[in-house]
């Protein structure tokens, strides 16, 4: 993370004189990381409830390692309904690391919950168990039926070596996860038994289902672990056998230093005699240590992790032939990880529609970005997953880790010995050392996804000539809020073009032209998106969660009220108004419309296209000669058109973008809706000492189709974003008579500070009902340090 960065620590434990080749391993997951480094991303919600037709607004991280991730520039996140059928997908820019969006959903939909999927399409190519993944109760209007459990749930218990092996006549340390049939924990107790049936030892749960106990086994013995559930019902299951050939490592707890100790069976082959342990995070080797068991069955040394940065280190151990031979996962902790931020209260009123003033502030001199959530306390219980404990645990490893906030909470032994346990029962396989070693390159079906929207299209139907002739094809992107956009792209041999790094949001109309000659009738053009396509037919495996059922209650309460309030809105009648005002000409109606800054205003021209006299014109500068006094335009149906006014050459500029001669002529007459000339010299851009001509195109009701010269086809962008609305009741001349009853107080997905802010001022207001407030705020700086505060005001 940044100048917290880890540091290569490499520690050699010289027990005996052997050396390994360790640097090979050095070598080859270093490159392994280059070539597949992972992302992970972590999305905070405005709220952990909705109702059908609400809207959820999302902030998105994304990271690779410890840093922002640089891979990936767009977020897909899948939106799947209580059976794990798709519902809908929304795509979002990815910038420096971050993204935000919206999401609404269906009036209709008739679920009890809802559950999000985001990814990139770089994490594709590695296991969808490391997909960021939530659930969300839903209310719905048309089925609100409770669901009711009339069996006990079945139980199920994993037995894990500590790591990976269980060895003869050797100490063993066995972990153990308890979970029910809903992927929530079960705490149990129970008894090792030999096949005599003899007690050797008993377990029982420490935390969340979760234990561990010690046992040696012996030859020709077999070993049962009986149990009883809560309920009273008995279960058995065998141990996992033991080697008689082998090497197990156990780790002991600790803070500074971790004791580590390494034991092989008496008999063991030479190569497991000479022995080498490597502890690696995120690609780097911070620990190193060579062994020679030649003499002796076991030996013991410390891993310092006071020294190492945060995360999950691996350790594992190697024979002198570099196979894995056991490997055990731990987490370190030292909360340099950290993003030091104050949040300071100066104004705290939770009476109805109440004024609340605080204070952000980075204390750290990086730039950051964060995202802030303030809901009613009393519908939302606390997090259960926070950005720490998914981008530096949870994103990590395989299966579902029940609450990994809890694990963030406390620096307390407890809770450290309780996420150690973690360690021990969840799958970690990020990549198989077999085939690093090997030199094994990863299969990668997905590129990096290194750019934004990348329009691709081919012209099918016309021959090589008329490819060559026309050159180039003529785009405008007319998007839903009517902003155009041109776009000028060349004709490849097989009559494919592209142009990478395009955003516009929602569905465009793409109307298409070849340069200086016309499509033939049987000519087919195509343009898509190079987006990922979300299957419908796919399903995806529901997280079962346990919701807040009485926080639940209370938003059920403000959604029928929110109901009752739109009935009567429909119902009322509203009085007729008359207002008087002065109108506007065309020419400033279309000022207004059109132009901002230095383009504002007075101008020696101007001309109105919306309603054209151009009629057989077939150029814009056709149609100005002659209209303007010693404007002169050369060449008005050639490759190069210039124009010279008063000795001057004067600035083009498109939608106030400036631009070349060349891509004004290829415009239609019919898609320009205003025109402005500047007299010289133009201060509005550079160049502008021979005047200015200012060209914008028609957009939103002065779109004439049936006027236009080009054929269209609709794309799809980026998902839209809704903006959140926060009343400012300080604005007295508004009539706000109508009840309030947000859930979501406030959410701001764009809290963002450099070297120059450090300081950011929030305020908002209260609803009519909500007595206290929970804020959470989140967030992530340039250095990859994470920031989650979570604080109840009442």
């Amino acid at each position: 993370m940044g100048k917290l960065k880890f540091l290569a620590l490499f520690i050699l434990v010289s027990l005996f004189n052997f050396s390994v080749k360790a640097q090979n391993i050095d070598s080859v997951l270093s490159s392994f990381y280059e070539k597949s480094p992972f992302e992970k991303v972590y999305v905070q919600f405005d709220n952990n409830q909705y109702a059908a037709g609400q809207t959820v607004w999302y902030k998105a991280y994304i990271m690779s390692g410890n840093d922002p991730s640089t891979i990936s520039k767009n977020l897909y996140i899948n939106w799947h309904d209580e059976h794990g059928k798709l519902i809908s997908s929304t795509i979002t820019p990815i910038v420096n690391g971050y993204s935000s969006g919206s999401y609404i959903l269906p009036e209709k939909y008739s679920g009890s919950a809802i559950q999000a999927i985001a990814y990139t399409k770089w994490m594709r190519n590695f296991d969808s168990a490391y997909f960021f993944q939530k659930s969300f109760p839903v209310i719905s209007f048309t089925s609100q039926k409770e669901k009711s459990i009339t069996v006990f749930p079945e139980i199920a218990v994993q037995f894990l070596p500590e790591s990976g092996n269980t060895i003869l006549n050797k100490q063993n340390v066995i972990a153990f996860k308890a979970v029910n049939k809903f992927g929530l924990p079960e705490n149990i107790k129970g008894y090792i038994k030999n096949k005599e049936g003899d007690t050797v030892t008993s377990f029982n749960s420490i935390h969340d289902g979760m234990g561990k106990f010690q046992y040696m086994p012996f030859p020709n013995e077999i070993y049962t672990a009986e149990w009883k559930d809560r309920f009273g019902k008995t279960y058995q299951k065998s141990l996992p056998d033991a080697q008689e050939v082998g090497i197990n490592l156990i780790l002991e707890a600790g803070d500074s230093n971790r004791m580590f100790h390494i034991q092989r069976t008496e008999s063991a082959p030479e190569s497991m005699k000479k022995i080498s342990v490597i502890a690696q995070m995120n690609g780097v080797i911070l620990f190193k240590a060579n062994a020679n068991l030649s003499d002796k069955e076991s030996v013991s040394s410390r891993l310092p992790v006071s020294k190492f940065g945060s995360g999950i280190l691996q350790l594992t151990v190697f024979d002198a032939n570099k196979q894995a031979l056991c490997e055990r996962l731990l987490f370190v902790k030292n909360e340099d990880y950290l993003l030091n931020t104050i949040v300071s209260f100066d104004t705290l009123n939770t009476e109805k529609r109440g004024k609340n003033v605080f204070e952000i502030e980075l204390k750290d001199t990086t730039s950051a970005s964060l995202s802030l959530s303030i809901t009613d306390a009393n519908i939302n219980a606390s997090p259960t997953n926070t950005i720490d404990s998914h981008l530096l645990l949870n994103a990590e490893l395989k299966g579902n880790i029940y609450q990994p906030a809890y694990y963030f909470s406390s620096g307390a032994d407890s809770v450290a010995n309780h996420l150690d346990l973690v360690m021990l029962t969840n799958g970690w396989r990020r990549f198989n050392w077999k085939n690093i070693l090997n030199n094994s390159s990863p299969v990668l079906p997905f590129q990096r996804d290194s750019g934004y929207l990348t329009l691709l299209g081919k012209v099918g139907g016309i021959n090589d000539a008329k490819i060559k002739k026309a050159g180039m094809i003529n785009l405008i992107l007319l998007s839903k809020d009517s902003s155009k956009s041109m776009l000028f792209l060349p004709l490849l041999n097989d009559g494919s073009f592209s142009e990478k790094n395009v955003i516009f949001f929602d569905t465009a109309k793409i109307f298409y032209k070849l340069n200086g000659t016309r499509l033939p009738f049987k000519s087919n053009v195509q343009i898509e998106s190079d987006f990922l396509k979300a299957d419908p037919k796919r399903t995806t495996k529901i997280i079962e969660h346990n919701f807040d059922t009485s926080g639940f209650s209370k938003f059920q309460f403000l959604i029928d009220q929110q109901i009752r309030l739109e009935i009567l809105k429909k119902q009322a009648s509203l009085k007729e108004v008359t207002v008087y005002s002065k109108r506007k000409s065309k020419i400033e109606e279309l000022d207004k419309k059109y132009t901002s800054g230095m383009f504002k205003g007075d101008a020696r021209f101007v001309y109105d296209l919306t309603s054209p006299d151009a009629i057989g014109v077939m150029s814009v500068f056709e149609y100005l000669n002659g209209r303007v006094a010693g404007l002169q335009f050369n060449n008005v149906f050639g490759a190069s058109p210039t124009a010279v006014w008063r000795g001057g050459s004067p600035s083009f500029y498109l939608d106030e973008f400036a631009t070349t001669a060349d891509n004004i002529q290829n415009i239609s007459l019919n898609d320009i809706a205003y025109i402005k000339i500047f007299s010289p010299p133009f201060m509005g851009g550079f160049g502008g000492a021979g005047g200015a001509i200012a060209i914008y195109t028609k957009k939103g009701s002065d779109i004439n189709y049936t006027a236009r010269s080009m054929d269209y086809l609709s794309v799809s962008g980026y998902s839209t974003v809704r903006e959140f609305y926060s009343p400012d009741y300080a604005e007295k001349e508004q009539a706000y008579s109508t009840l309030d009853l947000r859930a979501t107080l406030l959410w701001n997905p764009w809290i963002n500070f450099d070297k120059f802010n450090r300081k950011v001022k929030i305020s908002f207001y209260n609803n009519d009902v909500t007595h206290s407030f929970r804020v959470i705020l989140e967030g992530m700086d340039s250095e990859g340090k994470l920031l989650h505060f979570h604080k109840l005001l009442q």
